[in-house]
């Protein structure tokens, strides 16, 4: 199946449209003033993907070093689009006034984790052009256990409306085309299962755009497995000390919700929240946040089972994503013959 890619994740532009609450200013980052000149920082990595494949657990390990200052939200995904008229040292001010407002001399590098990123070359290339000296972190898993963790994410969202993933494979081409789209979807590339899987070949272009020297690739069972080994080996990469970490906290599964009326509210609002948000005074904000986290709190729900896929799904995933499994072997020189 052909996917033509548009637009994978909302833009940023000149203010990021927001894609939470949580991202919204007033409720996550609130940009501050800086003074202008050139902008002195350490070096940065990106965690650039893949989604649903552990880079929130990495993400919090490396954002609890005191070493390290990690973007809020976690994923701004600020280099997706060009921004003409503003120059580097502009572009510098800007992003990390936004996101790393608390950037300061003890730090030793910035982190990023938009795992749109994989998905767009350009925004490789923007990432360079603004730190030359970006290192990139990449984690893959069993594309298998990829897809029924997206897609259950994709649920959790109200970007998706089709509870069997089999039938939500179906519609991918359909939905490329613009049909059958659910009414919340806030972008259909979100829902090309197949293109987003194939791990093997974005990684590829990853290596070909910033080259295999500054990337470092994860794999999901390493972390589990033994999270202190490749934390302390992610630290080696990015250059940073260690501070003796040795618990690490996994996420949980994502789970269901109660209430969808209620679920649009926390994880997927209407344009008309945005717009109040946008005319309400600190005070208010301040509440709403907290009115929220409540809400979220209340409507979470364990009562979705975990997805079981049919042995005809599982053969047909297996299948279509074998080529892709070599391609991702032969790229890390280790055999992955199991996610076969």
């Amino acid at each position: 199946m052909k996917t033509t890619r548009n637009k994978l994740f909302p833009s940023s532009v000149d203010k990021p449209l927001p894609r939470y609450l949580a991202e919204v200013a007033g409720f996550g980052y609130r940009e501050t003033e800086q003074p202008d000149g050139p902008v002195d920082f350490p070096p940065g990595f990106f965690i650039v993907g893949a989604p649903r494949c552990g880079t929130t657990a990495v993400s919090k390990a490396l954002s609890r070093n005191p070493c390290i200052s990690f973007s809020k939200p976690k994923e701004p995904h600020f280099f997706l689009e060009p921004r003409p008229g503003a120059g580097p040292d502009k572009l510098r001010r800007q992003y990390l006034s936004r996101y790393h407002r608390e950037l300061g001399p003890q730090h030793q590098a910035y982190g990023d984790g938009s795992v749109s990123y994989l998905y767009e070359p350009d925004a490789i290339r923007r990432v360079l052009e603004f730190d030359p000296r970006a290192k990139f972190i990449v984690l893959v898993r069993d594309p298998v256990e990829m897809m029924r963790s997206y897609h259950s994410r994709m649920l959790f969202q109200l970007d998706e409306d089709e509870v069997d993933f089999a039938r939500a494979w179906e519609l991918q081409e359909s939905r490329a085309a613009g049909h059958n789209l659910p009414k919340r979807c806030r972008e259909p590339m979100l829902l090309q299962y197949a293109f987003l899987g194939k791990l093997g070949m974005h990684l590829e272009r990853l290596f070909e755009v910033a080259g295999r020297e500054r990337c470092r690739v994860i794999v999901h069972d390493d972390f589990r497995d033994d999270p202190r080994a490749v934390y302390l080996r992610t630290l080696e990469f990015i250059g940073v000390e260690d501070d003796g970490r040795v618990k690490f906290k996994h996420t949980r599964a994502t789970s269901s919700f109660r209430s969808p009326w209620l679920q649009q509210f926390v994880m997927n609002p209407p344009p008309w929240i945005f717009r109040l948000v946008a005319v309400s005074k600190p005070r208010m904000l301040k509440r709403l946040k907290g009115l929220r986290k409540r809400i979220k709190t209340w409507n979470s729900s364990n009562a979705r089972p975990r997805q079981v896929f049919t042995d005809e799904v599982l053969v047909m995933l297996r299948d279509y994503f074998a080529d892709d499994v070599d391609k991702l072997s032969d790229l890390l020189s280790r055999d992955l013959g199991h996610w076969k």
